[in-house]
């Protein structure tokens, strides 16, 4: 009797635990996420969503698959509106309602989700202060007096606190009046006068290696406030471009997925 009286104890106490978990927590970290998001960057790169799994699109069939289909479109981060898309030749071109061809100038950004996903609109300029370019590159025992073939920044409020957080692109990959020794790009984030490392590429210099990173897209994609970044990366000549999806978690910016 004592026995079945402690088992019932036992499950009560689970049962109360369950319940607060779920009221703490919340059921989506109980539960998978029906969230579905077809995501097109550009016109090299197609991420999927579904049951908390990402997937980098790269067959064909599955390709051919989203014709034809409605998304929200963007150019150069600006919305553009509902149109289908159809992708041909390693392009995408842009129809209206009626399936007629529309005229696009710009980068372009298209998504198809079961969900609103937020995309912030953000602008570049060259950098005005070095000062933490030069601390990225002490740390990573390059000088200070480098050439840059990129050297640009945007002044982006990432996490939603009224704060704009400044993100620095560097590079000098691909140049043409020098010939450095070393190969390097940066990306990283300065808040409160830190720094928060994003892409960290160095190697010696070869025959046209490195790549120059540039900022092609900031969105909400997991409904949390906190805005993820899509980075790039220009290869040299035919090359297609490096896209990575990243994540700010824990105070550390973590590659979601790529399309490598």
């Amino acid at each position: 009797m004592k026995k079945k009286k402690r088992y019932i104890v036992i499950l009560a106490a689970l049962g109360v635990y369950v319940v607060i978990m779920l009221l703490v927590l919340g059921k989506d970290l109980l539960i998978p996420s029906k969230d579905k998001l077809t995501l097109i960057v550009g016109d090299e790169t197609i991420w999927t969503l579904e049951n908390d799994n990402w997937t980098n699109v790269t067959n064909s069939s599955t390709i051919a698959s989203l014709n034809w289909k409605q998304y929200k479109v963007y150019l150069d981060n600006k919305a553009f509106g509902k149109y289908y898309l159809w992708k041909n030749d390693n392009k995408w071109y842009v129809f209206d309602k009626n399936k007629k061809a529309v005229t696009t100038d710009g980068n372009i950004l298209a998504y198809d989700a079961n969900y609103d996903v937020k995309v912030k609109n953000f602008s570049t300029k060259n950098i005005r202060n070095y000062y933490h370019v030069e601390k990225m590159l002490e740390k990573n025992n390059l000088s200070t007096s480098s050439k840059y073939t990129v050297a640009s920044e945007a002044s982006i409020d990432i996490d939603n606190d009224g704060q704009n957080e400044t993100f620095y692109f560097i590079s000098n990959a691909f140049s043409l009046d020098y010939n450095p020794s070393k190969i390097f790009s940066f990306v990283f984030m300065v808040k409160n006068s830190k720094i928060y490392p994003m892409y960290t590429d160095i190697a010696p210099n070869m025959t046209n290696n490195g790549c120059k990173p540039y900022l092609s897209a900031v969105l909400d994609i997991d409904k949390d406030n906190i805005y993820e970044m899509v980075v790039s990366c220009g290869k040299y000549s035919t090359d297609k471009p490096v896209d990575m999806l990243y994540k700010l978690t824990d105070n550390e910016f973590k590659i979601i997925i790529s399309n490598q």
